[in-house]
């Protein structure tokens, strides 16, 4: 972000500062790739269902 304007007016943005944007707010976030899908653990209430 080499460029600070405080005219107020929107300003435009270069692809390579967007990028660096964007790295910066998801560095902490965790790797939304890395979950685990979890299984079936529910129960049912129907006491008529077969097992």
């Amino acid at each position: 972000m080499a460029r600070e304007f405080t005219t107020g007016k929107a300003q435009a943005v270069t692809p390579e500062d967007f990028n660096e944007r964007v790295k910066r707010l998801l560095a902490d976030k965790p790797d939304p790739r890395k979950a685990e899908p979890k299984g079936k653990t529910f129960k049912s209430g129907n006491p008529f269902t077969r097992a």
